[in-house]
């Protein structure tokens, strides 16, 4: 399948051609018509989607930050974190502190 779109005048626009395999292009074909789209429709919205869809380093950058702001050490999360999955771990098996 080959797949050629160019959008309406006047717009700012890239067009762009690709080449698939055709059981690819027959999928993507299926998953168009289900969406109540054309072929063509459906790739930019899948496009667009991801290419507007942040990064794992974006989504991190905050916590990343909140962290070393925070002055803890490697070793105290890790010992946080290990305790908090001990405390779920006794809360979901009905283990009491202590215990």
């Amino acid at each position: 399948m080959r797949l050629i779109y160019a959008k309406i005048p006047n717009m700012d626009t890239t067009t762009l051609t690709i080449n698939l395999p055709r059981d690819v292009g027959t999928a993507l074909e299926t998953k168009a018509k289900l969406s109540r789209r054309d072929t063509a429709e459906y790739v930019e919205y899948l496009v667009t989607k991801e290419v507007n869809r942040p990064s794992l380093d974006e989504i991190l950058a905050p916590i990343r930050k909140n962290f070393v702001e925070s002055g803890m050490s490697e070793g105290d999360l890790d010992d946080l974190i290990d305790a908090e999955r001990q405390a779920m771990w006794n809360e979901k098996h009905g283990a009491k502190v202590g215990e």
